[in-house]
């Protein structure tokens, strides 16, 4: 592998990333920038060659040439055009007969995979769509919807395979509850969902071709470390956030929701793929 610094820049523009562009080594540099500490914003390591990435090139070169730009580890803000996402988003869960949350300060908690096979990256995200006080908020955070390589091993919970969430809508299917005993997450306690049994144990994700199993299986989503590089064995089919700061920040809409609505409120999450959202 070849580091940054064996790359040629000329200055911060789209022509100085032109080797990048050609060549298949982006994931290679994304994975390289997140060990340093670098946020590549919500699809992490995907071998696109984003602003985000360039970015933090370009900060990582400055910073390596006597610059004191540091990595950027901002939470994530709310889009610059919130109505074109509402309408985006409105208008897929329509054509899936889904349901969208128009009430005020009820949550529509969608999560968008990136189909990639390789397992134990955070490469995907959590985006949640509400209305307060009468107009739409939106947040966004990375996260991942598949089991870590920890348990696409050898090692299994589940004699059929390990869980993978299999895209569509789970309505009310979540309430807020303890994790393992240990904190308050939204817990899979309200409604079964549908899970792909991946269990060849090669180590990658095997997407829509494992044996389909529904049920109560504790698809629970939760949170990893503070702000973790790697899934391991933070999941073993749940949807677990990159950084805990951002995962409180979701469980305190969630119980702001239920101050409104009464302890015990149901909470529907949906998993959609990133090919078929076009506006992210």
């Amino acid at each position: 592998m070849r580091t940054i610094n064996q790359h040629r820049y000329n200055g911060y523009s789209n022509d100085s990333f032109a080797e990048l562009n050609s060549s298949n080594e982006i994931k290679e540099i994304q994975r390289f920038l997140i060990q340093k500490g670098y946020d590549l914003g919500r699809w992490g390591a995907d071998g696109d060659l984003g602003r985000d990435t360039k970015q933090a090139i370009y900060d990582f070169i400055k910073l390596q040439n006597g610059g004191n730009q540091q990595p950027n580890n901002n939470t994530p803000t709310t889009p610059s055009s919130t109505t074109n996402l509402v309408r985006e988003f409105k208008s897929i869960f329509n054509r899936k007969n889904y349901v969208f949350q128009d009430d005020e300060l009820r949550l529509n908690i969608i999560g968008i995979r990136n189909l990639d096979a390789n397992a134990d990256l955070f490469d995907d995200e959590l985006v949640v769509i509400w209305k307060e006080n009468g107009s739409y908020k939106v947040k966004r955070y990375p996260l991942t919807t598949d089991p870590g390589k920890g348990y696409l091993g050898s090692v299994m919970i589940n004699p059929k395979g390990t869980a993978i969430l299999k895209a569509g809508q789970y309505r009310n299917a979540y309430k807020l509850g303890l994790h393992r005993s240990k904190y308050i997450a939204l817990v899979q306690r309200n409604g079964p969902v549908t899970v792909y049994r991946d269990n060849n144990k090669n180590g990658s994700l095997d997407f829509m071709i494992g044996n389909q199993d529904s049920g109560y299986f504790g698809i629970n989503i939760h949170k990893a470390g503070t702000n973790s590089a790697r899934v391991n064995k933070w999941s073993a089919g749940c949807q677990v956030f990159k950084r805990e700061a951002h995962f409180n920040e979701l469980i305190s809409l969630c119980k702001k929701s239920e101050r409104k609505y009464g302890a015990g409120t149901k909470f529907t999450y949906t998993l959609l793929e990133k090919r078929g959202v076009s506006i992210l």
